[in-house]
């Protein structure tokens, strides 16, 4: 769980500073944005069953349309980009593609294998 919100305020954190990447010039910065919504999906599957998998991506989309938004009308060096939401939530449907058909709460299964060694 500390993963997950750790990622979390490092996605929100570093979307909404005031600063610009290196090499992230139009269109430039949409592997970054897939690959932290990938790695957000993904943790935030491995805490939760099956079930629930599903809020876990909704969760993820959500964030990264609040984020946008915030971009947009919260911020002056920033602006929203619907070019970033899709990258976002291409990288959640990557996740989720990974972890469908019984994959997720990958976490429990790894502390319990730890547990036995």
């Amino acid at each position: 769980m500390v993963l997950v919100a750790a990622l979390a305020a490092i996605i929100a954190t570093g979307s909404l500073l005031s600063f610009q990447v290196p090499g992230t010039d139009i269109g430039g910065d949409k592997f970054g944005h897939l690959f932290m919504y990938f790695a957000l999906a993904l943790a935030g599957s491995g805490i939760v069953a099956e079930e629930r998998v599903w809020i876990v991506m909704l969760r993820c989309l959500l964030l990264g349309a609040a984020i946008e938004i915030a971009q947009e009308f919260w911020t002056e060096t920033r602006e929203g980009d619907w070019r970033d939401m899709a990258a976002n939530g291409a990288g959640v449907l990557a996740a989720w593609l990974i972890v469908r058909n019984g994959r997720s709460n990958w976490a429990r299964h790894i502390e319990d294998w730890l547990r036995r060694r």
